[in-house]
């Protein structure tokens, strides 16, 4: 079977797919460069929304497992324990083969899975056979428009005449001009309560309704669940998600301005599904672009002020949300079209063209919107249990141990 490095393949899919993936980088970015102009006029462009909160480690399993971290069991670079901020594990337990690249390989897809730094990285791809190439270029965001211009020139070069072409940029944020602590406004609000400085140590917890803390995060200070919990399950949960919730979006205003700082408030239920939904936050946050939690609102700490400049100007024009982008030509993608999709139809769309069952376990949709009548004429979309795919104990290990010698699996 073919390995995820190294060692040829024969391909066994009629067109296959190639995919160029360029970490922290603004999608914007792209545009103007030359070796990308007739991909980007002539063939598919999908911007693609995260589910929140809009973390880079939870996007990442996002594109590479097509579910929501209610699947996968990890919802932010940081979890709640005890009334502390920890940081949160990879994946949870067995969940490292539902990678895209792994469930390939357990089909016995040739697959090429790498992480690169440099130009030279793509010779990884020169004279191999492959169903599916993912090449994940490193900092991108680092490299001169020049010189990631010379990096695009070489892989279009290398796989060209190869199926279906791509590429992918990471999640970006625009940068914040300012910072907010969700802990500040629940002090304000009277939903938290202090004594003396405003710091996490100082948290009245029998007389706290609820906290904050990562990227969007908010819990209920719920009786049975947190160590000194004072919120009842059932309505007295409900009542406080609500009122919370109303507060959040109508009370909490810039200042400078007179709007609100957040755009949506989730509950989980509502959000997510799956066998981890006990581990999400109750309420998840999602700030207006621009606006981003502080360094000690992500920790799960106070600042003393709930709204505070991040030192970069207000914009003329409000910042894009955040988002991805995916940009393709191949025989079964229509020309010169413009749609928005999830994250998480990445991969379905990508087993989608491989001709390939998708999981029924994938929250994701295959983004039709790209592909061309007669393709999804002549390829219904299927959805299958995937047990009976399922590879050795002894593959399972080779692949796991691979991905987190790349540093994928935390």
């Amino acid at each position: 079977m073919e390995k995820l490095t190294g060692g040829a393949a024969v391909r066994s899919v009629e067109n296959p797919i190639s995919l160029l993936w360029l970490a922290d980088i603004d999608p914007a970015s792209i545009e103007a460069l030359p070796s990308l102009q007739e991909m980007r006029t002539h063939g598919a462009d999908l911007r693609l929304a995260p589910l929140p909160p809009a973390e880079k480690g939870q996007c990442y399993y996002q594109s590479l497992t097509g579910m929501g971290p209610a699947k996968f069991g990890r919802f932010d670079a940081v979890q709640a324990e005890g009334y502390h901020a920890l940081p949160a594990p990879g994946l949870t337990d067995s969940s490292p083969q539902w990678l895209l690249p792994h469930l390939l390989q357990s089909r016995k897809l040739a697959v090429a899975f790498e992480e690169i730094t440099n130009v030279e990285g793509l010779n990884v791809l020169a004279g191999r056979e492959f169903d599916c190439a993912l090449i994940r270029l490193r900092n991108a965001g680092s490299f001169t428009p020049e010189a990631l211009d010379v990096i695009l020139s070489r892989y279009l070069e290398l796989v060209a005449a190869r199926g279906h072409v791509f590429v992918m940029t990471d999640v970006w944020h625009a940068p914040a001009h300012t910072l907010v602590n969700v802990n500040d406004f629940l002090v304000d609000t009277g939903l938290m309560e202090v004594n003396g400085a405003r710091r996490s140590a100082n948290i009245i917890w029998p007389e706290t309704l609820v906290y904050g803390l990562g990227a969007g995060q908010v819990r209920i200070n719920l009786r049975g669940r947190e160590p000194q919990g004072v919120v009842s399950s059932g309505r007295e949960y409900q009542e406080v998600c609500d009122a919370l919730t109303y507060e959040l979006l109508n009370s909490w205003l810039d200042p400078r301005t007179n709007e609100p700082v957040v755009d949506h408030v989730y509950k989980k239920n509502d959000l997510y599904s799956g066998d981890y939904l006990f581990k999400a936050p109750d309420l998840i946050t999602v700030y207006r672009p621009g606006y981003a939690p502080s360094a000690r609102a992500a920790a799960f700490d106070l600042d003393g002020t709930s709204i505070s400049p991040s030192g970069n100007p207000l914009p003329a024009q409000a910042p894009l949300a955040p988002h991805a982008r995916l940009i393709g030509y191949g025989p079964a993608l229509l020309a010169s079209t413009t749609q928005q999709a999830a994250l998480i139809d990445v991969a379905p769309t990508l087993l989608y063209l491989l001709g390939q069952p998708i999981p029924r376990r994938m929250d994701g949709e295959v983004a039709a919107a790209i592909v061309t009548p007669a393709y999804r004429t002549q390829h219904k979309i299927t959805r299958i249990d995937e047990a009976e795919h399922a590879l050795s104990d002894e593959e399972e290990g080779l692949i796991v141990d691979r991905l987190r010698d790349l540093g994928y699996l935390g």
